[in-house]
């Protein structure tokens, strides 16, 4: 007999226990977080928390797809928005953090990491880690796709400049967590300004005037 389905969570208790999660986890990392140390972060009950999720992967999972929202929801500026302005948002939002009051980004960065390490032995785990990562990289293909598409940027294959970019914030992002190089994010921002970017971006004609 297939198991129950577990019931709609109401949008204001989803929000709720998604941050509760999330400063649990930043708290405690991934390996020693247990659904009884949500409680304390969580204004309601724990049986609230089993009515609706199994356990603390499928909480964490959920919590993924929470987060990514978070860090999108930061890049939009409406459907008219300059693709210099949205590559300039993207890049704010995944290399610094979003601006949201109460918003740690490199604790969440922090968990992640031990996420990435522990993925190859939790494929549900590996399997939303690569769809994000996915999904991260076909949102920056768009932007670039959409300032080609304007004249605002260079004919370039758009893909393989949106691994680049991605490349260099992944790679910051490590060394900043595991070898404790706090200039690693300065050094990505300018090697993406004076390198990655200018490659991309248009120059007006020589002769407009």
């Amino acid at each position: 007999m297939p198991p129950t389905p577990k019931p709609p969570i109401p949008e204001d208790t989803y929000e709720a226990l998604m941050e509760a999660t999330f400063r649990a986890l930043c708290k405690r990392g991934y390996s020693n977080l247990r659904v009884r140390d949500i409680d304390p972060e969580f204004e309601k009950s724990r049986q609230l928390i089993n009515h609706y999720y199994d356990g603390k992967d499928e909480l964490i999972l959920a919590l993924l797809k929470y987060l990514l929202q978070v860090y999108e929801n930061g890049i939009e500026l409406g459907d008219d928005a300059d693709p210099n302005r949205l590559l300039e948002r993207y890049v704010h939002q995944f290399l610094h953090g979003p601006d949201l009051d109460g918003f740690d980004h490199w604790e969440l960065m922090k968990a992640l990491e031990e996420l990435r390490s522990q993925a190859q032995h939790q494929p549900d785990h590996q399997a939303l880690l690569s769809e994000t990562y996915d999904h991260i990289t076909a949102t920056l293909v768009g932007i670039i796709e959409d300032g080609i598409d304007e004249g605002r940027f260079r004919d370039v294959d758009a893909e393989l400049f949106a691994h680049a970019i991605n490349g260099i914030i992944n790679t910051a992002r490590t060394r900043k967590i595991c070898l404790g190089q706090d200039e690693a994010i300065e050094t990505a921002q300018r090697a993406l300004d004076a390198i990655v970017l200018p490659q991309l971006r248009r120059e007006p004609d020589a002769g407009a005037g």
